[in-house]
Formats: C-alpha cells, sequence, structure tokens
C-alpha cells in the first residue's frame, strides 16, 4: 500500500505530542522527534469482505502471518500492530494475545479497511457519512476482543482527505501513518523490503510492514534483517506511543 504522504497538501509532520486534544486536527504523524535514534516497526492487520470470503472458500488458508510475531518475540523487538476490526474477528486468539504482550501495541485501522479517499488502490469506497461508524464500529470489535481500545487510527491504504483527519481527531483518536515504506505489500524479493527500510530510516521514522500474509509473502522472511541492519547503525525500537511520547 505505497504512497508518498508529501503529494497530499493535508500531510504536516509532528515532533511531538502530548495528546489529542493539543494537535491541530488537520494533523497527520508520520514520524516521531527526528532528534533521538528511535524508530518503530508497524504492521497493518488487513481483512477486507474479499480477503474474508478468499478464507472461507479456500483459496487463502491464513491471513495471520504467526511468524511475524515469532521473530519480534524472539527478538525482544517492540511493535505496533494496527488492526481491522473484521481481521480482529476472525482472529480473536491471536488479537488478543498480541494486546496483552507488553511488548506490542494494538491500534485502529478501519473496520473493513475500505479506501477513505478515491481511487485507493483498489480498496472499496465508503460514504463520509459512514466514516465516523466504521472506525468506531472498529473501535468495540477491538476493544471487545481484546480488553484494549485503541489511542491511534490509520487510514487503510494511507488515503484520506483534510475532513478525514477532523473526523478522527473528532472521535478522540490520533492518525498516524509512515514516513518508511517497506514495500511488502506484493512483493515476493524480502531483499526487496530490506532495501526499502534500510535506505529510508531515520531518526523518528515509523515504518510501515504488513501481519497478514497473503499479498504480502515476504515480510517475515525480511524481518530479521531489517531488525538486525537498523540496530547495526545504532537505532532502538520502540511503539508508536513511546515513539510520539505519549505512553
Amino acid at each position: 500500500m505505497p504512497r508518498l504522504c508529501a503529494l497530499l497538501s493535508s500531510c504536516f509532520l509532528l515532533l511531538n505530542i502530548a495528546d489529542a486534544a493539543t494537535v491541530p486536527l488537520a494533523t497527520l504523524i508520520t514520524h516521531g522527534p527526528r532528534t533521538l535514534r528511535r524508530v518503530a516497526l508497524t504492521f497493518d492487520a488487513d481483512m477486507t469482505p474479499g480477503m474474508e470470503h478468499a478464507l472461507q472458500t479456500g483459496k487463502v488458508k491464513s491471513y495471520d502471518n504467526v511468524a511475524v510475531r515469532q521473530i519480534l518475540r524472539a527478538t525482544h523487538t517492540p511493535a505496533t500492530f494496527f488492526f481491522t476490526g473484521m481481521w480482529a474477528e476472525e482472529y480473536p486468539t491471536p488479537a488478543r494475545a498480541i494486546a496483552q504482550d507488553p511488548l506490542f501495541e494494538v491500534e485502529d485501522h478501519s473496520y473493513d479497511h475500505p479506501g477513505f479517499e478515491q481511487p485507493c488502490y483498489g480498496l472499496t469506497s465508503i460514504a463520509q457519512a459512514q466514516k465516523a461508524a466504521d472506525i468506531e464500529h472498529a473501535q468495540a470489535v477491538i476493544a471487545r476482543l481484546t480488553g484494549v481500545t485503541p489511542r491511534y487510527f490509520r487510514f487503510p491504504g494511507g488515503c484520506e482527505q483534510a475532513q478525514d483527519l477532523t473526523l478522527v481527531r473528532g472521535l478522540g483518536l490520533i492518525p498516524v501513518d509512515w514516513d518508511v515504506i517497506s514495500g511488502d505489500a506484493g512483493q515476493s524479493d524480502p531483499r526487496v523490503i530490506i532495501r526499502n527500510v534500510l535506505r529510508q530510516t531515520q531518526d523518528g521514522s515509523i515504518i510501515v510492514m504488513h501481519s497478514h500474509g497473503g499479498k504480502a509473502p515476504a515480510t517475515a522472511l525480511a524481518l530479521p534483517a531489517i531488525i538486525a541492519g537498523l540496530k547495526a547503525r545504532g537505532f532502538t525500537f520502540v511503539k508508536v506511543a513511546d515513539l510520539l511520547n505519549n505512553p
């Protein structure tokens, strides 16, 4: 789901935050402070009606890439997971285990991954009047299944309008995207993913990857080298809330 934040007029960079109420409503977070050698690995757990159908018909065996979590735990690497509500419903046990693991944090990625702005990489559209309900539905599902209420929201595909940022802020959530595109979506060669991340990452970066497998088949294969490579450059991994000084 690559996109260039710099091309969107609604995209602003924020170096530090205290809480959602103190940040301008039209602000989209793409990175943390550039003064500290800390970065955040983030993983989107997507699920759309089409993906659900692929599961039900047996076209896809699973949209839960267990190996990602195994690697993160084995290397003691903190990470932030952005769940769609539909993914949490499909995988309630892993969802709760992730949420209850102090190494991780769980945030909101919509209910069924629609594109809040069109076109958006083939994602289905959603009416403006339905957007708040979609986000609140995801919030309720994630809270019910995991025991954790998300504080951050990530737009599916990184597609949004200025009014969507205001909407998310109005719901008490902080919109968070990224400044490092791993390119793991649709990429079968882990070397490409590794190169993308190592070349782009700088102080305060938020790295976007995926934890559902499927069309992101090489994420786990690339992850060990990404972790080792960034550690070798002196980076410390933290969760998004810690990166933004908002634990």
